[in-house]
């Protein structure tokens, strides 16, 4: 029997998972790297870590088991994570990662030349104006770093820069270049770069993500312990690995792809078109519908890096909370937020406090804030599609918290259910090389046979009873504070440029 490779370079952490062709995980290793912030708004990591950390994770993931019966490796990782390279593939600056807000003023450019429509015609998807996406981006360095334009080759993602790394040659896919790519045709969106006097030529070639795109070189071969030759194949961006890992294949399936942010969605098979969320092509006839915030797991994160508590003592506290947290709520928009609301000058708040109030109130008041700003997702989709019927599949990091998914469950009244392997974006790596490479016809072949479900979650009631009151308080919270959020970000903004001012380099 064989086995297969999934890589998942994301962006706090790189995962790697050994899998049996019945997806079975045999080994799954994780290495982190940090984010550096050398302004306010600014996010950047060094492609490097990335490099590193896969290498280590592979040979900790393989130590045990006998690489010659490997069948090939799939990557996915984060988008929104440009990476400048030269011609011979070296990186030219640390990349910007997904929570990078430099570009804001930018979006105002863009618009200003060209609509929203005319976008989503030229891009095959309609995106919610964001600092994250590459043609602001590409506007910010036009005018701030013209420098690394001119001297780049390539602008690629996460992923990209680990499989050039494995084989030498560099490639992607389109739907991880969404915002420069037209998402319909799988064609560079040459007319509106041209129109903002942009370069067209910075992707690399664009293959399927299950399409093999180069071999293990002999250099990765000694650095990896991995065998020279052996397959990669282009891989996804995480979102749609991770759907695919999660074994949502069915138009219909719900998935929640918990991590550093958070995706919500269903597969259908009909294109929709919703202020606030994204509807982009998944498998053949299929797309995925869908919102995206900026911090789920991260939130937490945040609280326990902030206040030096472990995440089991947190968790464990939160537990004894009683839900509710005694009417303390959290708006979890600590880096902006994308979904529904499209705001990078969102603040994150805890609303209520009281002096009765301890540390186990707020580690709760974070996980239900989360699942009520994905909850405003879920109503919206519906609100569009009709009611959710299946349960909601829950994976990722997250999903491994029980009392999590029942916060969730019982706040979204929906029921829920986690998959054997919680980590899906991995699975979904692998099973796109099982696809490339023969092992199985198609993806969702891949994903019917290597996925198996752990546990499932049933809505209390009663709980959803008295969430569906503090849902009603959580949702005046952003549009009554919005204002102050405003003028906070800009006068923050202010002060910083007065300190280290932006000049072009």
């Amino acid at each position: 029997m064989g086995y297969l490779l999934g890589v998942d370079v994301g962006s706090s952490s790189t995962k790697v998972g050994l899998f049996g062709l019945d997806g079975h995980a045999v080994a799954v290793s994780s290495r982190s790297y940090p984010t550096e912030e050398p302004k306010p708004g600014f996010k950047e990591q060094n492609p490097e870590l990335w490099w590193e950390a896969v290498v280590s994770a592979i040979r900790d993931a393989t130590k045990d088991a006998d690489t010659s019966s490997l069948l090939a490796i799939g990557s996915t990782g984060h988008i929104c994570s440009h990476t400048f390279v030269d011609a011979g593939g070296k990186v030219i600056r640390p990349s910007l990662g997904f929570q990078d807000l430099r570009a804001v003023t930018e979006v105002e450019e863009l618009l200003s030349k060209t609509s929203r429509e005319e976008l989503a015609l030229e891009l095959g998807v309609d995106l919610p104006p964001a600092a994250n996406w590459p043609l602001p981006r590409l506007l910010w360095f036009r005018k701030m770093e013209p420098a690394t334009l001119a001297s780049a080759r390539y602008l690629i993602q996460a992923k990209d820069f680990i499989n050039f790394r494995l084989t030498g040659e560099m490639a992607s896919d389109f739907s991880s270049n969404r915002g420069l790519v037209n998402l319909s045709s799988g064609l560079t969106a040459k007319k509106v770069l041209k129109e903002l006097g942009l370069r067209d030529d910075l992707l690399p070639p664009l293959y399927g993500p299950e399409q093999v795109m180069g071999r293990v070189s002999a250099q990765a071969a000694a650095a990896t312990g991995l065998p020279q030759g052996l397959p990669v194949v282009t891989g996804w961006n995480d979102l749609n690995a991770a759907v695919l890992g999660s074994g949502a294949v069915t138009a219909g399936d719900a998935f929640d792809i918990t991590g550093t942010s958070e995706h919500v969605g269903v597969v259908t098979s009909t294109k929709h078109s919703v202020a606030g969320l994204i509807c982009a092509p998944f498998l053949p006839g299929q797309y995925l519908f869908y919102g995206v915030t900026s911090n789920g797991g991260g939130a937490l994160s945040w609280y326990q890096r902030s206040f030096g508590v472990p995440l089991e003592e947190l968790l464990r506290l939160a537990e004894q909370t009683a839900m509710g947290c005694n009417k303390l709520l959290f708006l979890p928009y600590l880096d902006g937020e994308r979904s529904p609301i499209w705001d990078p000058r969102a603040c994150g708040a805890f609303i209520g406090i009281r002096n009765h109030h301890q540390q186990g109130h707020f580690a709760r008041a974070i996980l239900e804030g989360v699942a009520f700003g994905l909850w405003q997702i879920l109503d919206l989709i519906e609100d569009e599609i009709g009611p959710i019927t299946s349960p909601i599949i829950v994976s990722g990091g997250a999903a491994r918290t029980r009392l999590w998914n029942q916060i969730k469950t019982d706040i979204w009244g929906r029921r829920t259910t986690v998959p054997e392997n919680v980590h899906a974006a991995v699975a979904g790596a692998a099973m796109l090389a099982a696809a490339g490479t023969g092992s199985y016809a198609t993806c969702e072949a891949a994903a019917g046979s290597m996925v198996r479900w752990k546990e499932k979650f049933s809505v209390v009631t009663d709980h959803h009873d008295t969430y569906q009151r503090l849902n009603a308080h959580f949702r005046k919270i952003y549009p009554a504070l919005r204002p102050i959020f405003t003028e906070l970000y800009n006068e923050h903004c202010q002060e910083e440029e007065k300190a280290c001012p932006q000049k072009p380099l």
